[in-house]
C-alpha cells in the first residue's frame, strides 16, 4: 500500500517519522515530501501541484493534516489517489477561504489558538506554544524530538484565498478527529466532514497531533481505513474513539 503523508504548518516533514516507521514495519510505501515554508507568490493550486509531482504510479492513501486538509481535493484533481483522509485538519469547501469557513462557523478553531497566533512568528515562543497546543499528550521521552519537528509553514497569504475548485473529486475521503485537539476542534471536524464528505469521523485519543504521539494507533486507524476501501460504508456512522 503506498502512503502520501503532508505535514502542516507547524511541522516540518520530519514530524512524520513515527508513523512513517510505524506504516513502512508493515510494508507499505510512504511519502513525506517537504512543503515550502515561505512561498508568498504560491497559490494553493501551486502547493497541490508540488505534493501531486510525488504521487507515483500507485494511487496513494494521501493523509492531510491540519492546514494542509485545503490540499486535498486539489491534488486529486490532478492525480489518481485510492483515499484522502483528513487528519486533525481543515476539511475546504468549494469556493470558500480557510477564513470565510471560520467567520461562518466561530467553533472551528480554539479560542486560545486563535489569540495565540500572533505569537508563532516570535521564535521566542514557538516551544512554549508547541507544548501547550501541539505536543502536550506527548510522553517524557517523545518530547524533545517532537519539538525539534517544529517548523513554521507561514500560510497567512493561503487562508483568504477561495478554494479553487469547483465540486469535489469522485475519491473516497474520511476525516479523523483528535478528541483533545487544542487547535482545530474535534466539533467542527465532526460537523463538517458530515455535511462536506458525508462521512462520519473517526475519532482519536490525542491531542493536535496523534502521528507524534500515538503513531501506531493512527498507523492501524489508516490501514484498516485503506482496507475498507472495496466497501466505503464500512467506515460511515461510527463515531469509536481510538484509545
Amino acid at each position: 500500500m503506498s502512503f502520501l503523508l503532508l505535514h502542516g504548518s507547524a511541522q516540518s516533514a520530519r514530524g512524520w517519522d513515527r508513523l512513517r516507521a510505524a506504516l513502512e514495519a508493515g510494508g507499505h510505501d510512504v511519502v513525506c515530501p517537504e512543503l515550502p515554508k515561505s512561498a508568498p507568490t504560491w497559490a494553493l493550486g501551486d502547493y497541490a501541484a508540488s505534493v501531486a509531482e510525488h504521487v507515483g504510479t500507485t494511487p496513494p492513501v494521501v493523509v492531510a493534516h491540519s492546514f494542509s486538509g485545503v490540499f486535498l481535493p486539489l491534488i486529486a484533481r490532478q492525480r489518481p489517489c485510492a483515499l484522502l483522509v483528513f487528519l486533525a485538519a481543515v476539511i475546504p469547501e468549494p469556493g470558500r477561504s480557510v477564513r470565510d469557513q471560520f467567520t461562518a462557523d466561530a467553533g472551528m478553531f480554539s479560542p486560545d489558538w486563535i489569540a495565540a497566533g500572533p505569537r508563532w512568528f516570535d521564535p521566542a515562543h514557538r516551544q512554549d506554544l508547541s507544548r501547550e497546543f501541539l505536543f502536550h499528550d506527548c510522553d517524557p521521552q517523545t518530547l524533545p524530538w517532537a519539538l525539534s519537528s517544529v517548523e513554521l509553514f507561514d500560510t497567512r497569504h493561503l487562508v483568504t484565498e477561495p478554494a479553487p475548485f469547483p465540486s469535489w473529486p469522485e475519491v473516497p475521503a474520511a476525516s479523523i478527529v483528535a478528541t483533545g485537539d487544542r487547535t482545530l476542534t474535534a466539533d467542527w471536524g465532526r460537523r463538517t466532514g458530515r455535511r462536506v464528505l458525508g462521512v462520519e469521523s473517526l475519532a482519536i485519543d490525542s491531542g493536535h497531533c496523534p502521528h507524534v504521539s500515538r503513531p501506531e494507533r493512527l498507523a492501524a486507524m489508516l490501514l484498516g481505513l485503506a482496507g475498507n476501501l472495496a466497501n466505503r460504508g464500512s467506515f460511515r456512522g461510527t463515531n469509536e474513539v481510538a484509545s
